[in-house]
């Protein structure tokens, strides 16, 4: 018998940060109403990172996944609506392509482009 076959996710699987952001960034992209992705403002934007994760804080442990992204958001758009679709659709991407439970997506609007 396989032992991938008992539907249970991978429990040595490591899933870099880099993975995880990059997820949360390409369904961010996608939200209508996200006029752009903004960079964090800590400390470790100042270090050697990918690009992904200079816009996503990740948090969480093995159990489940903390992320915090900024947008820009575009003129016209509704800020709740923007904000909990980008939240729905970040979550979902994530938990579906890792597997892993998303406990929180925060979102903070750092600007509107007019």
């Amino acid at each position: 018998m396989d032992d991938h076959d008992t539907g249970e996710p991978f429990s040595g699987l490591v899933i870099s940060d880099e993975v995880l952001a990059a997820i949360a960034v390409t369904a961010a992209k996608d939200v209508d109403g996200v006029s752009a992705l903004v960079p964090r403002a800590d400390v470790t934007r100042l270090l050697r990172t990918g690009d992904s994760l200079r816009y996503v804080k990740i948090g969480g442990g093995e159990a489940d996944i903390l992320l915090h992204l900024a947008i820009r958001i575009r003129a016209g758009a509704r800020i709740s609506s923007v904000a909990g679709e980008l939240q729905k659709e970040v979550k979902n991407a994530v938990q579906n392509m890792t597997g892993r439970a998303v406990a929180k997506v925060n979102v903070s609007i750092a600007g509107a482009d007019f």
